[in-house]
């Protein structure tokens, strides 16, 4: 993923590298659209259109036990190679050991969470997603 400005580029990546590879739904959207539909959709638990950051919190914390295969409390590189560049890493693992705890990679995330929330209200619109990927992203 990017850097930008210091704020790392990781959040709706790392989401969309979690639904890559599943069927793509048949509609009228973009694949990528659809892709951060059923993201969204499964991070906006409470089902109100809004992702809050409660919510995202939840979702940061599955994904970095997902992603911590040998359950040792933190991830390496390696753990993420695929799923997030060197320099996304490197801008994430403040304690510059190689080792990303979980503290790390939640304040990572917030940093995209926060990018994305347009009008600053502690809450994410599937707009707000779709616009942030967009930008990062570079999609049609």
């Amino acid at each position: 993923m990017r850097v930008t400005d210091g704020c790392l580029i990781l959040a709706i990546p790392l989401a969309l590298a979690f639904v890559a590879g599943q069927a793509e739904t048949q509609t009228t959207t973009t694949p990528d659209t659809a892709k951060v539909r059923e993201w969204f959709q499964s991070v906006d638990r409470k089902g109100g259109g809004r992702i809050d950051r409660e919510e995202f919190h939840r979702w940061a914390v599955e994904r970095f036990s997902f992603l911590d295969k040998d359950r040792n409390g933190y991830l390496t590189v390696e753990e993420l190679r695929g799923v997030v560049g060197p320099d996304a890493f490197k801008v994430a693992n403040r304690k510059r050991d190689g080792k990303l705890t979980l503290e790390e990679f939640v304040n990572a995330l917030f940093q995209d969470f926060e990018a994305a929330d347009l009008d600053k209200n502690g809450t994410l619109t599937f707009e707000e997603v779709e616009a942030y990927v967009r930008r990062t992203r570079r999609l049609p």
